[in-house]
């Protein structure tokens, strides 16, 4: 039995360039681990920014002002199990992929791009980018592949939490190796096609996993800014952020925030809890006797400036903000992060619910049509509380966000959200076995190429040094994420950033053919 359970989406109405997409989802976003995190939500209307909890990256074009189309991009579907690893249940279901034959030629390469934990859309492959770029060079056949459970690609008919056991890496990687073989034989028409595996975010760690599990399906792998190692407190991205801020925006960033959390910290302890109320844009005063409700309020907090530093991969839009904060002229810097966080948040939301068990109603629904589900939120909440962690935290003494967002808070909201099921064993266990499996920041993987940037916080989430000579990293100087996925640019790019983009190329393609080259247009 072939199962299609599609939702209403457009490829043409979803924009995943991050200049195109909004802010916050849904708040309850700004809490969870945005691959970049999580967060709440607003009245009047409620947030839709999955990339909060995505971290997925399709910077805009920095190729000036060279046209281009993505009308040759079609959108396609293959033929899957539902569930791979159970012999008696043998129900298929469509999952979607893009498709880019412009530049194929006979017996070119395969080029796959993962959708990770976002629907996919065209921005993902088209001439802005860099994979679009090497398609072209070698004579490749282009795609994106859409994750199960995201986007269209709905192999059962709602997000119950019984239907969500089928959504894990496992599934996943046997998923994608379907499609490998349905485009070496219904598409490509050459069961040896070579084949090259890339993604960002989680796709990276996807693609890197896919290497791991299938090796003779894959010839070589791209993982830019990938997230590897799975980590139960992710204490690591806020101290992260914090040497960001301080390479940034300077000392005087790092402390002005640093005092402007410790000081609301402490109004709060004393009993002064409603002045939050008064200066934040947030819709009912804090609980001050309830330890979550606090922790909540303080992790919206947090995550709304780590974030929206983050959000397009510009240093200097976070230059921009640690700047506002630092020399808007504002009395203390508590006013100073008040004023950012409310002109940026209120115009368009409305206030800012910070009452976990409203923001937890955000993500119960198992509707795949409800706009939180549609960014793929619930379910990328789902795969942290039983795989991943990626859970930001204030536990380390190396960031300015105060102490009060602890690991506590996301057990309560996996709990409240799938079930009394989850319990904290159960999260430390799912990531732990997780890293058993694929190898955490050490996989064993050969014929693959990992780029970060070194302002990144995600980066403590990935491989900074090479593995063997086979597994190469690059760490790009003053970098963010998403700097390596766009097509090279000589006039935006720095000399860092096209020494990494030209090395990429070459090992890819020398791990793609090691005897005989199919470079079509010499780089440069």
């Amino acid at each position: 039995m072939v199962v299609n359970y599609r939702t209403h989406f457009s490829i043409d109405s979803f924009n995943v360039g991050l200049g195109t997409m909004r802010l916050l989802s849904v708040l309850s976003g700004l809490l969870l681990v945005s691959s970049t995190s999580t967060i709440g939500a607003t009245v009047p209307q409620s947030f839709s920014g999955s990339w909060l909890l995505n971290g997925q990256y399709a910077p805009p074009s920095t190729t000036g002002n060279m046209p281009f189309s993505a009308e040759n991009i079609t959108e396609e579907f293959f033929v899957t199990l539902v569930d791979h690893f159970n012999l008696q249940n043998r129900d298929t279901w469509s999952n979607r992929y893009l498709s880019l034959m412009d530049h194929f030629v006979p017996t070119g390469p395969i080029l796959i791009f993962l959708g990770g934990n976002s629907p996919i859309s065209t921005a993902l492959i088209d001439e802005t980018t860099l994979i679009n770029e090497m398609a072209r060079e070698l004579g490749g056949a282009l795609f994106a592949f859409e994750t199960r459970f995201y986007g269209e690609s709905l192999p059962t008919a709602d997000l119950s939490v019984e239907n969500l056991r089928l959504l894990n890496t496992e599934q996943i990687l046997a998923d994608l190796a379907d499609f490998v073989l349905h485009l070496r034989r219904s598409v490509i028409g050459n069961p040896f096609a070579h084949v090259l595996v890339a993604g960002t975010g989680l796709g990276g760690g996807l693609a890197t996993w896919f290497r791991v599990r299938y090796p003779h399906l894959t010839d070589a792998v791209w993982s830019s800014s990938g997230y590897l190692n799975a980590i139960y407190d992710f204490q690591e991205f806020s101290s992260g952020w914090a040497e960001t801020a301080i390479q940034v925006g300077g000392r005087e960033c790092y402390n002005s925030i640093f005092v402007a959390f410790h000081v609301a910290q402490n109004l709060v302890e004393a009993g002064f809890e409603r002045l939050m109320y008064e200066m934040f844009n947030i819709c009912e005063p804090i609980d001050a006797e309830d330890r979550l409700d606090v922790s909540y309020f303080f992790s919206v907090l947090m995550t709304s400036i780590e974030v929206y530093t983050l959000r397009n991969g510009d240093v200097l839009e976070f230059e921009k903000v640690c700047d506002y904060i630092t020399n808007g002229g504002f009395g203390t810097p508590l006013e100073a992060l008040a004023d950012w966080f409310n002109k940026r948040f209120e115009e368009d939301y409305g206030c800012i619910i910070v009452d976990l068990d409203t923001s937890v109603e955000n993500f119960r629904t198992a509707d795949p049509d409800d706009e939180v589900n549609a960014s793929g939120a619930r379910q990328f909440l789902y795969q942290q509380c039983t795989e991943y962690g990626w859970f930001f935290t204030t536990d380390s003494d190396l960031q300015p966000f105060g102490e009060r967002v602890q690991m506590e808070l996301y057990y309560e909201m996996c709990r409240r959200t799938f079930g009394d099921w989850i319990t904290t064993e159960s999260m430390y266990r799912g990531v732990e076995r997780t890293n058993d499996h694929f190898g955490g920041s050490s996989p064993v993987v050969q014929q693959i190429h990992f780029t970060n940037g070194a302002l990144d916080p995600w980066r403590y989430a990935s491989v900074l040094f090479s593995l063997n000579s086979y597994a190469l990293a690059d760490v790009i100087p003053w970098q963010l994420a998403g700097a390596d996925l766009r097509a090279t640019s000589v006039e935006t790019d720095s000399q860092e950033l096209l020494e990494v983009k030209a090395r990429l190329k070459e090992l890819l393609e020398s791990y793609l053919f090691p005897l005989n080259p199919r470079r079509l247009v010499t780089s440069g």
